[in-house]
């Protein structure tokens, strides 16, 4: 008798509903910065690191959680000598990080996985786990910050920006956005809580909501003002849809209901 096995399910392909196609990073590319979609692109990554202070040292083991198509990588590895893991569960993201792991010749100290840091095993502890604005996607915040403890070294340190939710509910506006986005956002003081649930120690929580907006808007400006560059690649209604959206989350801030948080904790 014979009998035969189904092949394992493969899982979704995460392209957070559409806008992780190859396109759409590269038009967020040009309102973030080269090599980042995340808020500040390389601003913020100056602020993170001085956050983290002599933690950055040559050699030390880096997890870069939900990280993109590599900025803050490139920039740990060039500058402090870190040897970074990045891991997304985006595909395009990771494709093009390798790209440019290739362009920069890299390979040495930067290394880039598609896959789900809930599941993925390593070989050894690292020193920092640093993330921007990528635990959004991630609902179980609880199981998310526990596994991120395991992977940590005793002293590790941990890095966040995130997104956040203010008021509850939020105008029906902003929960819609939530809904569509598949967003799961939490108020920053619950964050907080949340790490030291997990064993996190020595945990700051700050509500960086200002500053979120202020980079908003420069960014905004900044794409407006060079509007000729991103419509050599990129179309008009990709430029409206990027203006109105950073819009959007201005006045979702000023009107109380999203927040941006920045977060640090010790393993």
């Amino acid at each position: 008798m014979t009998t035969t096995q189904a092949a394992p399910a493969e899982r979704p392909k995460f392209d957070n509903h559409g806008q992780y196609s190859r396109a759409g990073i590269l038009r967020y590319e040009m309102i973030f910065g080269a090599d980042y979609v995340s808020t500040g692109g390389a601003a913020t990554t100056d602020v993170l690191c001085n956050q983290l202070g002599t933690s950055l040292r040559p050699g030390v083991r880096v997890l870069d959680v939900g990280s993109g198509i590599g900025g803050a990588a490139f920039h740990l590895a060039k500058t402090y000598g870190a040897k970074v893991t990045g891991i997304d569960l985006a595909e395009e993201m990771v494709a093009i990080a390798l790209e440019r792991v290739a362009q920069r010749d890299v390979s040495d100290s930067v290394s880039f996985l598609l896959g789900d840091v809930l599941e993925t095993p390593f070989a050894e502890p690292f020193d920092i786990v640093w993330s921007r604005d990528a635990f959004m996607h991630i609902p179980d915040k609880p199981r998310l910050f526990r596994r991120l403890h395991e992977l940590l070294a005793k002293g590790g340190r941990l890095v966040i920006t995130d997104y956040a939710r203010g008021k509850k509910p939020g105008s029906p506006e902003f929960e819609r956005y939530i809904e569509t986005t598949g967003y799961h956002v939490v108020e920053p003081g619950e964050y907080g809580r949340l790490l030291q649930a997990a064993g996190f120690r020595d945990v700051v929580v700050d509500d960086a909501t200002a500053r979120f907006i202020e980079i908003l808007q420069s960014e905004r400006d900044r794409l407006v003002t060079n509007r000729g560059e991103f419509l050599a690649s990129f179309s008009e209604g990709d430029l409206t849809y990027l203006v109105e959206r950073w819009d959007m989350k201005v006045r979702f801030c000023r009107d109380g209901d999203m927040r941006w948080g920045n977060y640090l904790g010790t393993a």
